[in-house]
């Protein structure tokens, strides 16, 4: 479930929920869990039908 939502975070360029969602993830992921979403995030991607946004440096590294 929390993978899903990171991919619909970073498919509407939600830079807040990305960070909220990450953040959560980072308590309990181990390798598995990462490469899960590694994967989810690269099908994702390659689906044309999604409104893809910039995300500006400053929001992409901000902590």
């Amino acid at each position: 479930m929390l993978i899903e939502q990171i991919v619909l975070a970073v498919r509407n360029g939600d830079a807040p929920a990305i960070r909220r969602l990450l953040t959560r993830l980072a308590t309990a992921a181990d390798l598995d869990v990462l490469l899960r979403l590694r994967q989810r995030l690269y099908e994702d991607g390659g689906t044309s039908q999604y409104r893809h946004r910039e995300v500006s440096r400053r929001d992409a590294c901000r902590t």
